[in-house]
């Protein structure tokens, strides 16, 4: 008995010792951070997903680290569920708006837009814009990636938590480099996804660019898990006007665009509406129309064009 108590014992205060040293290795201080206090206030969430949460926000190269162990991922394939952890394929448009947001916006009725059972609340309060762009921590786990400062945190208090944890990986920028960012991954054939985590207070907290190359969360859509949802548009080709050049073809990250008799034409059951596309059609022959049948646009939810409210 006296054993098993000393093993106990012994248990609990490596436990003890394990969690002040990666307390001290994340916050580098006696005390929590103003944002770590904050982050840990924002919502109900039981302690352990904010612990998750929290972990996940300040390293989540750290936290992303296992998804490159082929071991990890014969298991986790078996058991890997979107519902708490998932996208939202949007147009470059789309993703403009919401970096160019200067009012709160609260929305906790998403469930057609993002469909799943839990994760899918948009609340953007006050100070807006507040964004930062922080390095990729799915192409980090690369040697040879893509570039990588292209992961834009929106809001508050995800923004401060990551720029006083990560200094040296993340940076706050304006919302002009904001859509320079976006462009220059619209122009390298990336998808833009907005993403929502339960760990993160059940709420969108960032738009990743995302390519087939090094994207976790693709690479999960791909293994057939549906992790990603369709933006709620469908191109439409004006076969008068393609010039059958290919250029849709080869830079489409579905596979969704193909040619027939010098033509392109989408499968749409492999679109999932991102618009890519069209950005790259050299003659403007693709247009994105309304999908309602695959889901409910982002924009839907948006201010008018411009990016804010009011007048």
């Amino acid at each position: 008995m006296r054993l098993i108590i000393a093993l106990a014992v012994g248990i609990c205060f490596a436990a003890i010792i394990l969690a002040l040293t990666i307390y001290f290795y994340l916050e580098r201080s006696w005390l929590p951070k103003e944002s770590t206090r904050q982050f840990f206030r924002l919502s109900p969430l039981p302690l352990a997903k904010k612990l998750e949460g929290y972990f996940y926000a300040v390293r989540p190269d750290l936290y992303l680290k296992p998804a490159t162990w082929p071991w990890f991922m014969k298991c986790l394939v078996r058991n890997e569920s979107p519902d708490y952890y998932h996208g939202k394929v949007v147009t470059v448009e789309e993703a403009g708006k919401i970096v160019k947001l200067n009012q709160p916006l609260i929305r906790t009725d998403l469930e057609k837009l993002v469909p799943y059972p839990v994760a899918r609340d948009i609340i953007l309060n006050n100070p807006l814009p507040s964004l930062a762009v922080m390095e990729c921590p799915c192409r980090a786990q690369k040697e040879n990636s893509c570039p990588r400062d292209v992961c834009l945190v929106v809001g508050e208090p995800f923004v401060t938590l990551v720029l006083e944890h990560s200094p040296q990986k993340a940076r706050k920028i304006g919302v002009d480099e904001a859509l320079q960012i976006l462009a220059a991954e619209e122009e390298r054939g990336h998808i833009h996804t907005v993403w929502f985590k339960d760990a993160m207070h059940n709420r969108f907290y960032t738009i990743c660019n995302c390519c087939t190359c090094c994207c976790l969360g693709m690479a999960s859509y791909f293994r057939g898990v549906p992790r990603i949802a369709h933006s709620g548009y469908r191109p439409l080709i004006d076969r008068e006007i393609c010039v059958g050049c290919s250029g849709c073809t080869n830079i489409c990250p579905f596979s969704a665009v193909e040619m027939d008799n010098k033509k392109a034409v989408v499968n749409y059951e492999r679109c999932m509406g991102c618009g890519v596309c069209v950005s790259h059609c050299p003659v403007d022959a693709i247009k994105l129309l309304a999908a309602p049948d695959r889901g409910v646009p982002l924009d839907s939810v948006l201010p008018p064009a411009g990016g804010q409210f009011g007048p």
